[in-house]
């Protein structure tokens, strides 16, 4: 080791001491730092609760005595220790600094004072306890919580403690000897190689055989020799390295072939699985071909191009890889309804849909397309097990919990068909259709469940897996009424409705929807329509509702030209979609023009007011009194209202107090329409809830005016949110 190794190894290590010595110091100076602090606090507190019941009587030498017990007996270092009356005046103490002549702790708030010979002085508040009010006089008052004086303590400043000095001493000690021994082990080595060095130049001085060779010898200069040895034992290493690398090179090239090896036989094994696949494949292919080959010898050509159209459709979807699809879920079942409409004549089927109504608000991220096909397998295997023509169809969503969506067909009778899906699995099913359902099934990770009751019917469940769920902001009417004569049926489909609803009522008579619509604010009216050799009387009396509502009517697809050809509003064909009936009222509440009402105890400023405004296409109607008003305000929903103040029954302030209760009307435009209004009036006006003044009559101006509010008027207020 040279001369700088040396000298950079012992400052090295003298600055690794300091350094050790330093963090201990920290660490020491922090740790009775923390301690001190807890046992500051505890003094004065002590120290408080002491000199309470002398300062209030006034006893400064037993106070004296207690303070000069406590500085002995601390084991804190104390200098001194203060007790100061409540108006700042010195009351006792074991020894008093000069620097704390004009001291006062009434002044200085902080509670703390550094002083100029390095020690602080610390204070607290001396307060008045329930016991100590025992001590003051009846006729004086005492405060609870009140200051009664104040107790200080000067401390000597903190530092390191002998028992430190004694443990970094020894640390230091304990380091500069483990240097030393360092040093020394490499001098003894050192020495070990010199002597080394001289036996080997001994041998070769041995083995001279002339003197002047012994000369040459001894005239070489052992650095000189040191280098050589250095320069072989170098090429030694690099000859080493060599033979190493070599080694690797080879051990390398082994693994190298034996991986290759084992990716071959990994490759073989591969091709051999997916011929094997291909074989098992060409295998049920040849056995759904003879199945078809069957069908025609029998004659059951629908049959057989009905599963034509499954294999092609099979081997298309087994090419096409799963793709997901963000769809909002009723649009999708619609769309799914008329594909099944048209494939499978659903017509002579009493099919009824029970949607959830948390669907309607959600756009679902799943493998549309392949689930779409495995829904009509599904439901091609349903039908064929049909006996009483009535089937349901279930959708619920487990999107919250497992993120499931859940299907299920609910028929009369037993799924005989549909329970040859499960045992395909067994290898016990040989039909062509099944086998396709349950591979669909098994690629899109499906669940199918099946349970039956004798004699009353089976629900296939079916439970399909969702990527993700989010919430779709949709409009809600507030009430919606639905007509139906079938009660079973009108029960079951209230639940769908609650999609587009969130107030259901069904009726089943004519006489009770005319009651509930005069009764009660209707948003949208829904009837199922019967036969039309049933209801030739419902013709007229749908015009006038569809007139003053938002009427959508359903029935069969036999008898929608008939009642498209009577009524005046849409007419849908069954199953109910919730879809359908978003779709179709959103385009007729972009045609819906505003409704304004006018009230006013004068028919001839009501027939003038009502012609000037219907030429604007408002629809406008009419009342003569307060409570006529109040009527016409609960059933309908009103975007202007112009209201007289002096009416029969009633005021108009009083009538537009009472309208503005009405949910539907706390945001309608309401203006006091009167011949004259004083600003006192006006006042009155704007607090009863009115939003301004129409001056009687009306001109070309007002009404202007009053086009122009109305037109600032947002549009979603025609569509209940």
């Amino acid at each position: 080791m040279t001369l700088k190794a040396k000298l950079g190894l012992v400052l090295g290590s003298i600055g690794l001491i300091v350094v050790c010595l330093y963090a201990s110091a920290q660490l020491q100076l922090r740790h009775e730092t923390l301690v001190r602090v807890q046992a500051e606090q505890q003094l004065l507190m002590s120290l408080s609760l002491m000199v309470e019941p002398f300062l209030i009587q006034n006893k400064v030498e037993q106070v004296k005595g207690h303070l000069l017990a406590t500085s002995f007996s601390s084991t804190l270092p104390i200098k001194a220790i203060l007790v100061y009356q409540a108006d700042g005046n010195l009351f006792a103490a074991t020894q008093f600094p000069r620097e704390l002549l004009n001291f006062s702790p009434i002044r200085d708030e902080t509670g703390q004072k550094a002083l100029q010979d390095g020690s602080v002085l610390m204070w607290s508040t001396v307060m008045v306890t329930p016991v100590s009010m025992s001590y003051f006089d009846t006729a004086k008052v005492a405060a609870e919580g009140s200051t009664l004086g104040y107790v200080a303590i000067q401390i000597s400043p903190l530092r390191l403690s002998q028992l430190w000095w004694w443990q970094s001493g020894l640390w230091g000690f304990a380091l500069f000897i483990i240097l030393a021994l360092a040093l020394m082990w490499q001098r003894r080595i050192f020495k070990t190689q010199h002597l080394r060095w001289q036996g080997f130049l001994r041998q070769l001085r041995s083995l001279t055989p002339t003197k002047a060779d012994g000369k040459k010898l001894a005239d070489f200069d052992c650095d000189e020799l040191s280098l050589l040895f250095r320069s072989l034992c170098l090429q030694q290493q690099q000859l080493q390295l060599q033979l190493e690398q070599q080694g690797q090179e080879q051990q390398e090239k082994g693994k190298s072939q034996i991986s290759a090896c084992e990716q071959l036989e990994i490759s073989y094994q591969q091709q051999l699985a997916s011929l094997n696949a291909k074989l098992k494949v060409s295998e049920a292919q040849l056995r759904q071909w003879q199945q078809l080959c069957v069908l025609e010898r029998a004659g059951q050509s629908k049959q057989q191009s009905q599963l034509l159209y499954w294999l092609l459709k099979q081997d298309l979807l087994e090419n096409t890889p799963l793709q997901l699809q963000s769809v909002w879920f009723p649009q999708w079942l619609a769309q799914q309804m008329q594909l099944w409409q048209q494939e499978f004549e659903l017509a002579d089927v009493s099919f009824v849909l029970i949607e959830d109504a948390a669907l309607s608000l959600l756009d679902l991220q799943f493998y549309a397309e392949h689930t779409s096909e495995l829904l009509k397998q599904m439901l091609c295997l349903i039908l064929q097990d049909i006996k009483q023509q009535e089937l349901n169809l279930s959708i619920n969503l487990q999107a919250f919990s497992d993120n499931k969506l859940l299907l299920q067909f609910d028929h009369a009778g037993q799924s005989k068909t549909i329970q040859q899906v499960l045992s395909v699995s067994e290898g016990t099913s040989s039909d062509v259709l099944p086998k396709l359902c349950a591979n669909l099934l098994a690629r899109l990770d499906a669940r199918l469940s099946i349970s039956a009751l004798e004699d009353l019917g089976c629900s296939v469940r079916l439970e399909l897996p969702l990527t993700s769920v989010t919430v779709k902001d949709m409009p809600m009417y507030q009430t919606a009424i639905y007509l139906d004569s079938n009660s079973m049926r009108a029960a079951v489909l209230k639940q769908s409705l609650y999609s587009v609803a969130e107030q259901v009522i069904c009726v089943q008579q004519p006489q009770q929807l005319r009651a509930e619509l005069q009764n009660r604010l209707i948003d949208l009216v829904l009837i199922q329509l019967p036969p039309p050799e049933v209801a030739l009387e419902m013709t007229q009396y749908l015009s006038e509702i569809s007139a003053r509502s938002q009427l959508l009517a359903f029935c069969d697809k036999t008898d929608q030209s008939y009642w498209a050809s009577k009524l005046s509003c849409t007419v849908l064909t069954n199953p109910i979609l919730s879809a359908d009936i978003r779709q179709h009222l959103s385009s007729a509440a972009k045609n819906n023009c505003l409704r304004l009402l006018v009230v006013d105890d004068n028919k001839t400023n009501l027939t003038f007011v009502k012609a000037m405004l219907s030429q604007q296409e408002f629809e406008v109607d009419t009342a003569e009194s307060g409570a006529e008003a109040i009527r016409l305000a609960k059933g309908n929903r009103y975007q202007l209202i112009l209201m007289d103040i002096q009416l029969p029954d009633m005021s108009g302030i009083l009538a537009t107090h009472m309208i503005r209760q009405l949910p539907q009307h706390q945001h309608t435009m309401i203006m006091a329409f009167t011949a004259h209004a004083l600003p006192d009036e006006i006042t009155e006006f704007h607090q009863a809830g009115m939003n301004d003044v129409v001056i009687k009559p009306l001109d070309t101006q007002k009404v202007a005016d009053l086009i122009r509010r109305c037109q600032q008027l947002n549009l979603q207020s025609l569509t209940p949110g």
